[in-house]
């Protein structure tokens, strides 16, 4: 797998092609739990009417549109990606306190210091090489006691789940995302990307050296999924 640069260029053009079949994949891949672990992670971002979200790598938008009920008609959500296809079809679903925007999630150099009430990424953390630079913007962005909130896939310790794992998203996932996607290495790179990224134990640690404390995760869907957030020193 590209490192660096190349791997940047590579996702960004993944994205860009299986962008028309993003939401219909992950609605096949998750059977539909996708939507329950997005409430879980709005939740834990105890956003309240009248604030303000970033949601980073927010691709088709399906956190941010969350996030934006959330925060009701008082309060605005700003999507960050940098794929503008996947941007594209966030934008078809429009709703009035959301803008989205193309961008760097580890260089938001737009976006004001401690300007939102939370900050969030689903499924985006393990497409990013510098993990320390996207935790310290996404710290940056938040006010002082701000949640950062991240969503992503893990590896399952158990041995039921484990055995879950390994046969859906080693062996059916790519099968099933090249035949619907029409781009099997695309849906390859997804187990690619879980086995090389850190453990969460790991990921706390980088989360609280970049200026969050009290980091505390949760793991959903019987490990295959790790929720994590942390607040912002005051």
């Amino acid at each position: 797998m590209p490192t660096g640069t190349e791997r940047a260029q590579f996702v960004r053009e993944m994205f860009d092609r299986i962008a028309g079949r993003y939401d219909l994949l992950n609605a096949l891949m998750t059977c539909g739990l996708y939507r329950l672990w997005n409430r879980k992670a709005v939740r834990v971002a105890a956003l309240r009417p009248g604030d303000r979200a970033l949601d980073l790598a927010c691709g088709t938008g399906s956190l941010t549109r969350d996030l934006a009920k959330a925060v009701g008609s008082g309060g605005s959500v700003v999507g960050v990606d940098f794929s503008p296809e996947m941007l594209r079809i966030a934008a078809a679903r429009p709703l009035p306190n959301i803008e989205y925007r193309l961008g760097d999630a580890t260089n938001l150099e737009n976006i004001p210091s401690e300007s939102f009430d939370a900050a969030t990424i689903s499924y985006g953390a393990r497409n990013i090489p510098d993990l320390d630079a996207l935790f310290s913007e996404m710290a940056r962005c938040v006010k002082p006691g701000g949640r950062v909130v991240c969503l992503e896939i893990t590896r399952p310790q158990g041995v039921l789940f484990g055995a879950f794992y390994g046969i859906w998203f080693d062996k059916i996932v790519p099968r099933l995302g090249g035949v619907i996607s029409g781009d099997r290495r695309a849906y390859s790179y997804l187990p690619e990307s879980v086995k090389e990224f850190v453990a969460p134990g790991k990921l706390a640690e980088i989360m609280e050296r970049n200026g969050l404390r009290d980091v505390t995760w949760w793991k959903l869907a019987g490990g295959i999924i790790a929720l994590y957030r942390g607040t912002k020193r005051r």
